[in-house]
């Protein structure tokens, strides 16, 4: 498993980032159907200025849980490289724990506009369950955390048009509401002057 660590300043070397609002978001489930039916909502646009958030948290009268999504293009970048996923941690609210980091295949561009009607996400939910797991960290409030993700994971699950995409869950999704993550993504960085999540290659 590759490595991460939590970093106490933003790294300044040559990176990619996010390209669009719909390049990050996240997908939202409705505890009560869980575990027998993976219906909720996708989210990438409208509605995320704030933040993505991770974890559980109560929605109108439905307990639901979050989990973030990240995409990059990284198409202009060879494999010769390990890369590290640069990203902040905006809140922390109650105490939500470890969070666990995937490579995933590529889930496509959200949608802008969150759907009025939950709806079988379980093809995005379970991507999780095929991908590779490049670490765990228990982020900090306000601080950026590297990831580092090996070449050799890049080769598998990097696609045809160049998008390497990620996944980030709660390493226990089975706590009370109320624990959840802020993470920043390519809205809240925009209206807050903020870098967006980013890339870089490894440095040895």
């Amino acid at each position: 498993m590759s490595g991460c660590e939590e970093v106490q300043k933003e790294p300044t070397e040559k990176r990619i980032e996010i390209k669009a609002g719909n390049d990050d978001g996240g997908v939202v489930v409705l505890n009560s159907l869980l575990p027998n039916l993976t219906a909720g909502f996708l989210n990438g646009g409208v509605g995320t200025e704030e933040g993505t958030i991770l974890g559980v948290i109560t929605a109108g009268e439905n307990d639901v849980t979050s989990r973030a999504l990240y995409r990059f293009d990284i198409s202009e970048w060879n494999n010769t490289a390990d890369m590290v996923f640069h990203l902040k941690c905006l809140y922390r609210h109650g105490n939500p724990g470890m969070i666990d980091i995937y490579v995933v295949d590529d889930f496509g561009p959200l949608p802008s506009v969150q759907e009025a009607d939950p709806s079988d996400v379980s093809d995005i939910w379970n991507l999780s369950e095929s991908g590779e797991k490049v670490g765990s960290i228990s982020p900090s409030a306000g601080e950026w955390f590297e990831i580092t993700i090996s070449k050799s994971i890049i080769e598998v699950k990097k696609t045809s048009e160049g998008y390497l995409a990620f996944m980030i869950k709660l390493s226990d999704e089975n706590i009370q509401t109320g624990n959840f993550y802020t993470f920043l993504n390519y809205e809240y960085a925009v209206s807050h002057n903020e870098h967006r999540p980013y890339l870089t290659k490894a440095t040895l």
